[in-house]
């Protein structure tokens, strides 16, 4: 699934969906885990460390709920260490607006977002970075991952950028 990559994504949906899973209900959550680096979202370099599990319940009618029991992330650079529990629950609804599916999303809880740095080739986000969510947001992408509505910054619920706090 392409909109869980970029412009907006939990992290732990990058893991998730770089494996080879398509849980349904009654599937216990898979142990997740890994290390890489985020490109692309700081004006720097983030190493990023994740354990934990996750699972994606596909509930009909093109409507997805992703959890993320026991996650943890470790974001690194510039000597400076940002640790957080992300155990946060995303709900996934594909909508079709003027003939274009929209994927409406909800995080609850304790979240990863990530939004592009503007490039040549994609203007990028109106809100690039990288940033620890508490509380309920919601965003929509395209199919493509375009971004087509920003997460709601304020709210309700507490916004952390992470960038500013690893700089």
């Amino acid at each position: 699934m392409k909109h869980w990559l970029i412009p907006t994504a939990v992290v732990a949906g990058l893991i998730a969906t770089a494996s080879p899973v398509s849980a349904a209900n009654g599937v216990a959550p898979i142990n997740v885990g890994g290390s890489g680096d985020l490109d692309g979202f700081c004006d720097f370099e983030v190493d990023f460390t994740l354990t934990g599990k996750s699972k994606v319940i596909e509930t009909g009618n093109e409507r997805r709920i992703i959890t993320s029991p026991g996650q943890k992330i470790t974001l690194t650079a510039n000597g400076k260490t940002f640790t957080s529990v992300i155990t946060g629950v995303r709900f996934e609804r594909d909508v079709v607006v003027n003939g274009e599916t929209i994927i409406e999303t909800e995080v609850r809880g304790r979240n990863i977002l990530t939004n592009p740095l503007p490039t040549p080739e994609s203007p990028g986000s109106a809100r690039p970075g990288l940033f620890l969510v508490v509380g309920n947001f919601n965003f929509a992408v395209d199919e493509d991952g375009n971004e087509v509505r920003v997460f709601n910054a304020d709210g309700p619920g507490k916004v952390t950028d992470v960038c500013a706090a690893l700089s």
